[in-house]
C-alpha cells in the first residue's frame, strides 16, 4: 500500500470543532493574572520570626537580674522557674505579635496584587 495523506477525522457528535484563529481573537477578554498571597505562611513565618527573635533578645539582653521574683523563681507562674519562664513568655508574646504583623504585610501584600483600577 502507498501511504497517501489522510484527511483529518471527522469530528463526532460529541466533539465541537476547534474554532479558527479570528474566531478566537474576536471573542477573547484580555485578563490580568492576580497573584495573591497566601496568609497561613505569611503568619506562620511572621510567628516564627517573631518567637526566634523573642527568644534571643531575652538571651542577649536578661539574665542579669536575680533579684526579681520571675528570674529567681517566686513568679506567679510557679512551674516555670527562673529564666525559662522569661523565654517562655517572651517567645510566645513575641509569636503572636509576629503573626500579627506577618498578615499585616500579607494584607498590604494582598492590596499590591490588585488592579489598581478594579
Amino acid at each position: 500500500m502507498s501511504s497517501l495523506p489522510t484527511d483529518p477525522p471527522a469530528p463526532t457528535p460529541d466533539e465541537e470543532p476547534v474554532p479558527a484563529e479570528h474566531e478566537l481573537a474576536r471573542v477573547a477578554v484580555p485578563a490580568r493574572v492576580r497573584r495573591a498571597p497566601k496568609y497561613g505562611a505569611f503568619i506562620v513565618a511572621g510567628a516564627l520570626v517573631g518567637a526566634v527573635v523573642a527568644v534571643l533578645l531575652t538571651v542577649l539582653l536578661g539574665g542579669g537580674d536575680a533579684t526579681s521574683d520571675v528570674a529567681s523563681g517566686q513568679g506567679f507562674i510557679s512551674f516555670l522557674d527562673g529564666q525559662g519562664a522569661v523565654r517562655t513568655v517572651m517567645g510566645v508574646t513575641g509569636a503572636v505579635v509576629g503573626g500579627f504583623v506577618g498578615g499585616g504585610l500579607a494584607v498590604l501584600a494582598d492590596r499590591r496584587s490588585r488592579d489598581p483600577l478594579g
